[in-house]
């Protein structure tokens, strides 16, 4: 049964993969519109230091924990999310469900050419889905009315945004309102994965919650100050918060047992 959870300031939607597939189609095949987001540890630490993805955050309709930093974290502060998930599992397994219903999906982002890939890989992994259209990120912001009208004709149920955080939940929350009846799900590097430019980790490797290390390992040069330094501003921030919350517990305590009775 999915739940709402506090952690680090933000309400997040705590629930297994199945109940966030099942609740996913049942809102897009509604045609309900909104804004569906994952955040980890990297996300988390962006948030703290840039208040229009925060504000992005807190304005979603469905926040989902991602990664084994925000598990760790909110078990650690006693509001454990339990979960784990990510676009890269949760897409496939709502289009293999969703294609047989009629679901249509858009692809936004990533280099020319992948998303390209990525929709055709999809689309041959869930038979009969639907793929209403495919736009690369690399168009400039002139471009941008054009880009949102023709997601307006495509009405996909789903908008894919791959531009990366924060860029892609910024870019989401500031248009989202003119994609009426469109969820618009910000994925990350799904479309590498998709279109195999990059290699995903092994399973085993997923299971124990280090698929980061996967990552860093993969492309060091462009990711360890993401996963290195922000790992452990990340642990920092999730210290301070406890130790913030702690001496308030403390203070409320004193001042409780001072107060005539």
């Amino acid at each position: 049964m999915a739940d709402r959870v506090s952690f680090l300031n933000t309400d997040f939607d705590r629930m297994p993969l199945d109940e966030a597939t099942e609740l996913l189609l049942m809102r897009l095949l509604k045609r309900q519109g909104g804004r569906v987001y994952y955040a980890n540890a990297h996300t988390m630490v962006t948030a703290a230091k840039n208040p229009a993805f925060a504000k992005a955050l807190e304005q979603s309709d469905l926040l989902l924990a991602d990664g084994s930093g925000v598990r760790w974290g909110s078990a650690f502060l006693g509001t454990p999310l339990v979960h784990n998930l990510n676009g890269t599992d949760l897409v496939p397994a709502l289009c293999k469900d969703g294609a047989a219903k009629g679901l249509s999906v858009y692809f936004l982002g990533g280099k020319p050419g992948v998303p390209e890939d990525a929709a055709a890989n999809l689309k041959k992994a869930c038979s009969g889905l639907i793929i209403a259209g495919t736009q690369h990120g690399y168009f400039p912001e002139a471009q941008t009315q054009q880009v949102l009208e023709a997601i307006r004709i495509a009405r996909p149920h789903l908008l894919l945004v791959a531009m990366g955080v924060p860029l892609q939940e910024i870019w989401i929350n500031q248009y989202a309102s003119q994609l009426p009846s469109i969820t618009c799900m910000g994925v990350g590097g799904l479309f590498d994965f998709m279109a195999e430019r990059v290699p995903r980790a092994p399973y085993s490797i997923r299971a124990i919650g280090m698929e980061w290390v996967w990552r860093l390992a993969m492309e060091p040069t462009r990711l360890w100050q993401r996963y290195l330094l922000g790992n452990l501003i990340f642990l920092r921030l999730v210290l301070t918060y406890a130790f913030a919350r702690r001496q308030s517990n403390t203070k409320f305590a004193a001042k409780s047992h001072k107060m005539p009775s």
